[in-house]
């Protein structure tokens, strides 16, 4: 189905966990949905499946998250969704969404909006953060998951959160060479272990994945090292060292504490951050939270947002894992399927409860972690003059210093240096300038306003929006 004036009753924007739980669920209610991702195939970050071309013999092999995702695609399919990959949303009106795909743009429009677009790597900048090399989790998780591919040959492991342990864990049962991996946060205390024990109902799964990896990392002699963070990267051309350093419970570094490992990759993994740009450009309201990713979507217990007709789900509104996610989009998908009167009221809350439930459950066991991974400052105040904050428009941390003096808004300040401005649209740089914007005013982070939305939230040519009803009467001539 491709072309202008397509409809739907639940438009979901996101093929991950909460996308997928979504369109099955609004498929049985009878809710005809329309599920955009753009990647080549649907189950997200967590739950990727390998690109177009590979054939899978024995999927029990690739692991659960590949099987997982595979069950969700599969039950979003025999629902009647329409599953669509490859396909980019730039724009939002409304319920509309603009799509490009093909080369070409188009609207699609649905009586109620899921924006499922998940998260992406939180961005961490330190001096040689841009060397070939150093690579996020995500970046390795898709060339592992997706392409079998091998990141390095010395590979290092920076980061904090349950991360730290799973993904070093799963390259090092992939063959992978891991030689150190540092956590930011705390090694467990006693009290803490009790914290997580007494949320342990309805988590028993996690808590075994836990130490599952944990016991990989020692079975392998993996060093762990807590309370230590990545300093900066060296070489000639691409990652060969790497410099770490010990930091207080703020993630500040303790000076004279630093050491070197030599090293050919090296894989961040500082959590997670929501993928919120279609949020912002739909006039959602916004709360602040580090340790679920920073800017979080106001939400009801429905997964409504402020603004009428549009729902989110999943880690786009605050990072909780992908079994959160899912049952997030279920409930989301009940909520539009009752809205539009395909579900009795008092059916949907009955159908809801014990999606409510197994949230909840989720939630203390989130709330008995965050001692042990509780974002510190630090985190934002690793690089130097000289360090490359905005990747894509090569800006310095120099440079924004001389525009953070004279303004702290940041509309302002991508007008100046346009930081921001590159291919990414900031996702690499927006929470680093906000942080040095935070800094020289001595404020929080969240009080600080985040530049105006723009569309196209995603780069796009000039050809896929052109009107091909706009005819050529020999005003342009080409020489």
């Amino acid at each position: 189905m491709t072309g202008a004036g397509q409809s739907c009753d639940l438009l979901v924007i996101g093929g991950g966990p909460a996308g997928l739980a979504a369109a099955a669920t609004a498929g049985r209610h009878g809710l005809r949905t329309i599920v955009l991702d753009e990647r080549p195939t649907p189950g997200g970050q967590v739950y990727k499946q390998p690109g177009p071309g590979f054939r899978i013999r024995e999927p029990a092999r690739i692991g659960r998250d590949y099987l997982r995702g595979l069950a969700l695609a599969r039950q979003a399919s025999e629902s009647g969704a329409d599953l669509r990959t490859g396909v980019e949303v730039v724009a939002l009106d409304g319920t509309t969404a603009v799509v490009v795909a093909g080369g070409r743009s188009y609207p699609v429009r649905g009586e109620r909006l899921l924006i499922a677009a998940g998260a992406h790597d939180r961005p961490v900048a330190f001096p040689g953060w841009t060397l070939p090399g150093v690579v996020t989790a995500g970046g390795a998780q898709a060339l592992v998951k997706a392409s079998r591919v091998v990141p390095g040959d010395r590979v290092a492991f920076a980061g904090s959160g349950p991360l730290a342990l799973a993904f070093p864990a799963q390259l090092r049962h992939y063959g992978v060479n891991v030689v150190l991996v540092l956590e930011s946060g705390p090694a467990p205390s006693p009290r803490m272990v009790l914290g997580l024990a007494r949320a342990a109902a309805g988590n028993t799964e996690l808590l075994r994945d836990a130490a599952g990896y944990r016991g990989q990392l020692a079975r392998y002699r993996v060093p762990l090292r807590y309370r230590r963070i990545i300093v900066a990267a060296q070489g000639d051309g691409r990652v060969e060292e790497i410099v770490h350093a010990a930091v207080d419970p703020g993630w500040r570094v303790v000076p004279g504490s630093e050491q070197r490992l030599a090293v050919d990759t090296l894989c961040l993994g500082y959590g997670f951050v929501p993928a919120d740009e279609l949020l912002r450009l739909a006039g959602c309201a916004f709360g602040y939270d580090e340790d679920l990713g920073g800017a979080v979507v106001q939400r009801d217990d429905w997964c409504r947002t402020s603004v009428a007709g549009v729902l989110a789900a999943g880690d786009v509104a605050g990072v909780r894992g992908a079994l959160s996610a899912a049952d997030q989009g279920r409930l989301a998908a009940l909520r539009a399927a009752a809205d539009l009167g395909a579900l009795p009221e008092g059916q949907a809350e009955q159908l809801a409860r014990p999606v409510r439930a197994r949230l909840a459950q989720k939630e203390r066991f989130r709330a008995a972690l965050a001692p042990m991974y509780a974002v510190g400052r630090g985190l934002y105040e690793l690089t130097t003059a000289e360090t490359v904050v905005c990747r894509c428009e090569e800006v310095s941390r120099a440079e924004l210093d001389v525009a953070i003096a004279s303004t702290r808004d940041m509309n302002v300040i991508k007008s100046y240096t346009r930081a921001g401005m590159g291919l990414c649209q900031g996702r690499n740089c927006r929470r680093q300038i906000a942080a040095l914007v935070a800094a020289s005013a001595g404020v929080p982070i969240a009080d600080v306003p985040a530049a105006t939305p723009r569309p196209p939230t995603r780069p796009v040519s000039l050809a896929a929006l052109a009107d091909d009803s706009i005819r050529d009467e020999g005003l342009f001539v080409r020489d």
